[in-house]
């Protein structure tokens, strides 16, 4: 597969459940009220559960007591994976590998393989566990002769643990950029 090295972009996403930023119905503790919220924050030391209200658009914070037996299971699953996206700042950078040329009589050949590096930073006072990165890479591709097509590369990356006042760093998985230059096609 052909690669010519045009634009290489990145994406870095902290892997959040889409259940965790819909809205919900809540039911309180005896079922005698409901009200329509996103869960923003839970602190599982203190129980307190903080939600932004879909009417007034204001936060709303309460002991998770006060919520039905289902929400309180909703609650203490969901809350985990807020609070790590609270918690973690993702940076990332271009890096390239040393390229490699291969060089024919008509054809010169460079490869080389780049990637992002990806650090994790917790800017809190407790360790973050079982965190998931999940990265799409859009590169350009087929550009020899015209502006070609991107491409993408997919993966993931699992960190155990990201220490509390620390940062961790990760590389995805390489991809070959590839050009090619033809004898009497205006390049170098």
């Amino acid at each position: 597969m052909r690669t010519n090295l045009l634009i290489l972009l990145g994406c870095a996403m902290l892997a959040l459940p889409a259940s965790a930023s819909e809205k919900r119905v809540f039911t309180s503790a005896d079922g005698s009220k409901t009200f329509e919220a996103v869960l923003r924050d839970y602190d599982a030391d203190t129980e307190v559960v903080t939600v932004c209200k879909k009417t007034g658009n204001r936060e709303l914070s309460f002991k998770l007591s006060a919520l039905s037996e289902a929400d309180q299971a909703y609650v203490r699953e969901e809350g985990p994976a807020i609070a790590a996206s609270k918690a973690i700042r993702i940076d990332f950078e271009v890096w390239k590998d040393k390229a490699e040329t291969v060089r024919t009589e008509d054809e010169r050949t460079v490869t080389t393989p780049a990637g992002y590096e990806i650090e994790l930073r917790n800017w809190t006072k407790r360790d973050v566990e079982n965190v998931e990165v999940r990265y799409t890479i859009f590169h350009r591709k087929d550009a020899e002769n015209g502006p070609g097509s991107i491409g993408q590369t997919s993966g993931s990356l699992f960190i155990s643990t990201v220490f509390a006042d620390s940062h961790e760093m990760n590389r995805t998985d390489p991809i070959n950029l590839v050009r090619y230059v033809r004898q009497g096609s205006g390049a170098c």
